[in-house]
């Protein structure tokens, strides 16, 4: 199945919201940001798409007040002929195939099964899934518990990286750290790791969203709690199969590299997993291993680097003229996130990375494309 149009898969991401909606007010994911957030696109290109759906008939707009905000926001429904829209599109896919992943492992299954026995899984998802894989994180057997929303990256090479995560669940070793600068992918490769070559419980902190003692205790306590640890200890995690994972371990306090030294401790040779996303210019007073320990395989490091140029080509598509690409891997200096913006068209976020002008000449580039 062709991909689908970014049009499409705003009036899916409305038509799922039904399906959520227990609160009065609207949810956030109504909302541009909602839209942005779960279309992985600039907000600017939102409005875009947006403001053709309204004039078309197909949505509406209101302001409302929203769900955990404090001001009236506008939000966004499907009117009839965009109810409409989207059961054309469910119905021109019914026939089409995906593979299911899972807890029970891989199976193949046409999209009306899939809705029909899997009430309650986005209809986005699974369309923008036809042909390829549906990884069902969270299904049931899974617990997940995490302070911000959690969603399978875009992923691209890293086999070795994979394999070495992948080994180190299955050893002795008691932490995984995952060294980056910033915007070369640590988030990305943890959450694929956490998502896709696990089975086991996980708590995900993102440390950007709470990096106090307070907020990652109150984090661990409550995901201990879930795994009937009476007192919320983390020593009491120990014998239990868990994943612990913290993303964007950086600026931290001194008693923050405190607990993570204790936490290390307190899961030493046991069940239980930690992994960190670090970036590689943490000091040293920051991290809360020594040397020996990775030297013994008590800590077992990963370092990321820039995309080499296949996996850079192959993240940009295949449709990219090749002097264009050459160009825009030099400019970016295969720096991931900077590819990302790039491809995405987000000038604003890229020229908070790059000069004004390298911007403004990587912006034509993207455009270049075989056959034009």
């Amino acid at each position: 199945m062709a991909q689908l149009p970014p049009r499409d898969r705003a009036l899916l991401h409305l038509f799922d919201l039904p399906r959520e909606r227990l609160q009065d007010s609207p949810p956030e994911a109504a909302t541009q940001e909602g839209i942005s957030d779960s279309l992985d696109i600039p907000r600017t290109h939102v409005t875009r798409i947006l403001r053709p759906l309204i004039a078309e008939g197909f949505i509406e707009e209101e302001k409302e007040r929203v769900v955990g905000k404090d001001r009236r926001l506008k939000v966004y429904s499907l009117t009839s002929r965009g109810l409409s829209r989207c059961e054309e599109l469910i119905d021109d896919s019914s026939d089409l195939t995906l593979v299911i992943v899972d807890n029970n492992g891989r199976t193949s299954t046409r999209v009306s099964e899939l809705l029909r026995e899997r009430r309650g899984i986005p209809v986005l998802k699974v369309l923008e899934s036809v042909g390829k894989e549906l990884h069902l994180i969270g299904a049931p057997g899974r617990q997940i518990r995490s302070n911000v929303p959690l969603k399978v990256p875009i992923f691209i090479d890293r086999d070795e990286e994979l394999t070495i995560s992948s080994n180190f669940l299955v050893s002795k070793s008691t932490a995984l750290v995952v060294f980056a600068n910033y915007g070369y992918g640590s988030s990305t490769f943890l959450k694929k790791v956490a998502m896709d070559s696990t089975k086991l419980p996980l708590l995900w902190h993102d440390l950007q969203e709470g990096n106090k003692l307070d907020d990652i205790l109150g984090s661990v306590r409550a995901f201990a709690g879930d795994h009937d640890c009476g007192t919320g200890d983390i020593s009491e995690l120990k014998e239990k199969e868990v994943f612990l994972c913290f993303d964007n371990y950086y600026d931290v306090s001194e008693d923050v590299v405190d607990f993570f030294f204790d936490m290390m401790r307190s899961l030493a040779g046991g069940k239980g997993k930690m992994a960190v996303a670090m970036r590689e210019e943490t000091p040293s007073y920051s991290r809360f291993f020594q040397r020996s320990q990775v030297t013994r395989g008590h800590v077992v490091e990963i370092h990321l680097h820039r995309f080499d140029e296949d996996s850079a080509k192959a993240f940009m598509g295949e449709n990219l003229e090749d002097d264009a690409f050459h160009l825009i891997y030099r400019l970016t200096r295969g720096q991931p996130l900077a590819l990302q913006m790039v491809k995405e068209g987000d000038e604003k976020s890229l020229r908070t990375l790059l000069p004004n002008e390298e911007v403004r000449f990587l912006m034509y580039l993207r455009t270049k494309k075989k056959g034009q």
